[in-house]
């Protein structure tokens, strides 16, 4: 590795972590019941809020395997942040929804995102935000190519972001 892509790893690698860190602190304070996984399945649930989604939908949409997301779900409705009822036209399949409380939580973490983003961006200068969009949007086509040529893309997620 050249000194570009040792520094690209480790900016790629404690970038990735500080994010998660940062939100894992911030939902600490705001809703210290919830770990940053089950604020992303809230999220899952509800960026498909024109249709209700199955919970293999939603493992699909978290590439998590299925039993997982079944405990997840379980773990979520115990909490009181969403609620799951058998589809009716299909009886196997359940369909969960978010309730008032899962709907301030994830109004909750689109502020926290916004306000971070926002936070990051004000001291660049116009250039600078262009060259920074460019950049992650190449980073972030890599690596779709990869999780496709890897067998980690999954139709679900190939379908949201068309």
């Amino acid at each position: 590795m050249d000194t570009f892509e040792r520094e690209l790893n480790e900016l790629l690698i404690q970038t990735f972590r500080d994010i998660l860190k940062v939100e894992e602190l911030i939902l600490d304070r705001s809703a210290p019941k919830l770990s940053v996984s089950e604020v992303h399945l809230i999220e899952a649930v509800r960026k498909s809020k024109d249709r209700a989604l199955t919970v293999s939908e939603i493992a699909s949409e978290l590439d998590i395997a299925v039993p997982s997301a079944t405990i997840a779900v379980n773990k979520l409705v115990k909490k009181g942040f969403i609620t799951k009822e058998k589809s009716k036209e299909d009886g196997r399949a359940v369909i969960v929804r978010l309730t008032r409380e899962g709907e301030k939580i994830y109004r909750l973490q689109r502020y926290i995102h916004y306000k971070l983003v926002r936070a990051a961006a004000q001291d660049l200068t116009e250039e600078e935000k262009e060259t920074l969009l460019i950049g992650v949007r190449h980073l972030d086509e890599f690596f779709k190519k990869k999780m496709a040529k890897y067998g980690g893309a999954n139709e679900f997620s190939n379908r949201r972001n068309r």
